[in-house]
């Protein structure tokens, strides 16, 4: 074979080989963003879905302590309507911005059990505070009554059990 040939040859060889290997390179580059940027959405959606849980926690654990409050003979209305509007405040502020959050990162399914569990949550707020309406310490709200606030805290656990699972599945846990 001629030199000029094979050198031509060789040369031809040497280009096709390093294309080649670019484009393994490139693709191989390429699905690596893909990874990090999926790995990245998923910490940020991990990250708002604890921040909603423990807002809703929070809320459902001050709650509970009110309706344990309720039927205390010893019950001060005046301190538990407090208590409820400071609880009322943390609804409407630091668990509807970790909602907001949900809502932003999605999906969209996940973001509406979010808005259940947080009208859930208020339709608690909203029972305890007509249980005490009009009434004077030292009364404890009737069993009936207590019964039915329980009902209400029941309901807001079940939207978050559901939040959880569908949490868990939009991350892929």
């Amino acid at each position: 074979m001629d030199p000029g040939i094979a050198a031509v040859f060789g040369a031809a060889v040497g280009v096709v080989g390093s294309t080649l290997a670019a484009a393994v390179a490139g693709f191989s580059a390429q699905r690596q963003v893909r990874s990090e940027h999926t790995h990245w959405r998923r910490q940020l959606r991990r990250d708002a879905y604890t921040a909603f849980i423990a807002k809703a926690d929070e809320v459902h654990r001050l709650l509970a302590g009110i309706e344990a409050e309720l039927i205390s003979p010893e019950v001060r209305f005046e301190l538990v309507r407090d208590e409820i509007d400071r609880v009322k405040a943390t609804l409407q502020e630091d668990l509807a911005a970790a909602q907001a959050t949900v809502e932003i990162e999605g999906p969209e399914k996940l973001a509406g059990t979010a808005e259940e569990l947080t009208r859930s949550l208020s339709a608690c707020i909203a029972a305890i505070r007509a249980r005490t309406i009009g009434r004077e310490s030292g009364n404890p709200i009737s069993q009936l009554d207590a019964q039915r606030v329980r009902r209400f805290l029941n309901h807001a656990l079940t939207k978050r059990k559901r939040f959880v699972e569908q949490a868990r599945t939009a991350i892929d846990v």
